[in-house]
């Protein structure tokens, strides 16, 4: 038997079957082009979606050669599609890049308290919550409101097309901005503000929720059984930690990818922590939330340094079919640098303060050394968010590109003074999907033996202490730099 783990990403779906022992039979991947109509505006075309959606699980399904028990879904949050009467998109939808609507959260802002909006809904009002972007829709687009019948987001639409119910877990619903976690119901006067009837809504369900079974019709459009469990993963994120085995409070999973991400498990929500940036969302393990953070710089930055400090490395590894990252990690430094990197690439505002730098170099710095400062940075950064949470941190679980590089993995475990577990599955989001699809199968009991069954350490890298504490000398110098910086 077969489990399918679907994630309809930001720029592509990917279908992964697994066996009940969570070992990947097959992959399948599909992009799908965002659309840019005008600077600033970046939608998508739900139906494009939906295609590459239902390519993958055919493709999946057919290569996997096995009965499909199960198929769980995930998504990428905010992003909605409105149906008519006929079940048919009536427009595109935005994407949470999409900078319109900015008026529309200016007014929120002053009419509500940020932290007292935040206790309540798990997050500031933000201009990506679908709020904002129906608020928009239904001022420049009256007529697309006046005959929509149904409002589903990403993960909702592709499970409804495959025979579910009108239904979203509360966790992809957390990303609207119009949940309420006090009562876990939709709150009826920010969707009125917005323009939205809440009955167009999806009805809400707990992460993991099965929500149908695949049906006939679609089961002929993607050539296997009928008959699959249909389940909610949530937003991308919430499986994703499942699929790595952080699922208890303490338990951090650090996504190293583009974006560097912190996933922790919690059973409170602090609306003053981090001056409101996390957010909170409802997981899997009840009455337990994923408190929420990036750095949007992330493995950009060292792809930034691939991309121009070792683009002749780049080059040359290219032609001999070698990969840049596993190369570099042979030579870069072996021990900690006294370089700091400011690893804020991507930058959090215009303030001189919240860009980026490289200091204490000398004409006897080496790229190599350049390229373990900036791991050193990027982790700087990131313990500087775990401080600011100021809960208890048993434990991190990295998983991501950058979770395959031992020594960027060492420097993590130094500078958080935390044991730091990797895993043998890189497709953990997928992986999540299919545990809580086995779940709702029948085949594992919880998510405690789905856990057990299918997430496998590769791994597990232990401080050293001696160069825990010359990383927090560093820290503090990092630190003090970042504060001097605010009064340019």
């Amino acid at each position: 038997m077969a489990l399918i783990g679907l994630d309809v990403g930001g720029s592509g779906a990917k279908a992964v079957a697994f066996s009940d022992e969570g070992k990947i039979l097959c992959t399948s991947y599909q992009e799908y082009d965002m659309i840019n109509p005008a600077p600033g505006q970046y939608e998508y075309d739900p139906n494009a979606i939906w295609a590459a959606a239902r390519g993958v699980l055919a493709e999946a399904a057919q290569k996997c050669g096995d009965i499909v028990r199960g198929i769980g879904v995930s998504s990428f949050g905010e992003s909605y599609a409105i149906l008519d009467e006929n079940d048919q998109v009536l427009c595109n939808t935005m994407m949470y890049l999409d900078t319109r609507g900015q008026e529309f959260l200016d007014e929120l802002n002053a009419k509500y308290d940020i932290y007292d909006f935040r206790a309540k809904m798990g997050s500031r009002p933000r201009i990506n919550h679908s709020t904002v972007k129906l608020h928009v829709v239904s001022a420049e687009r009256p007529d697309v409101i006046k005959k929509a019948k149904k409002i589903l987001f990403m993960m909702d639409f592709v499970l409804y097309r495959l025979g579910g119910e009108h239904a979203t877990d509360y966790s992809l619903a957390e990303t609207t901005g119009g949940l309420d976690l006090t009562t876990y119901q939709w709150n009826r006067e920010l969707f009125d503000w917005a323009g939205i009837d809440v009955s167009l809504l999806p009805k809400l369900v707990a992460p993991g929720t099965c929500v149908g079974t695949l049906s006939e019709k679609a089961a002929a459009d993607l050539g296997i059984a009928p008959g699959a469990k249909l389940v909610c993963g949530g937003l991308d994120h919430i499986p994703a930690s499942i699929g790595c085995g952080v699922t208890k409070k303490g338990q951090l999973a650090n996504s190293i990818g583009t974006v560097d991400c912190f996933n922790l498990i919690t059973d409170t929500i602090d609306p003053h922590i981090y001056d409101g940036d996390f957010l909170f969302l409802p997981h899997y393990t009840k009455d337990h939330f994923g408190g929420l953070i990036a750095n949007m710089a992330g493995g950009v930055l060292l792809k930034w340094f691939r991309n121009h400090i070792g683009k002749y490395e780049k080059e040359m590894w290219k032609n001999e079919g070698k990969n840049f990252y596993v190369e570099y990690e042979k030579r870069m430094a072996k021990e900690p640098t006294d370089l700091i990197v400011l690893p804020r690439f991507a930058g959090y505002s215009k303030k001189f303060s919240d860009r980026a730098g490289i200091l204490n170099m000398t004409l006897s710095t080496t790229n190599e050394e350049l390229y373990r400062a900036f791991m050193e940075g990027a982790s700087y950064e990131m313990f500087h968010m775990m401080q600011a949470y100021g809960q208890g941190i048993d434990s991190v679980t990295a998983v991501g590109g950058g979770a395959n590089c031992d020594t960027y993995m060492q420097i993590r475990a130094d500078v958080f003074n935390l044991p730091v577990y990797t895993v043998t599955c890189d497709q953990t989001g997928a992986l999540g999907n299919a545990m809580a699809a086995g779940i709702a199968a029948g085949i594992f009991r919880d998510v405690d033996e789905a856990v057990a069954a299918c997430v496998e350490t590769r791994k597990v890298f232990y401080p050293d202490q001696k160069r825990n504490e010359y990383y927090m000398e560093m820290y503090d110098k990092y630190l003090r730099i970042y504060k001097a910086l605010e009064e340019f």
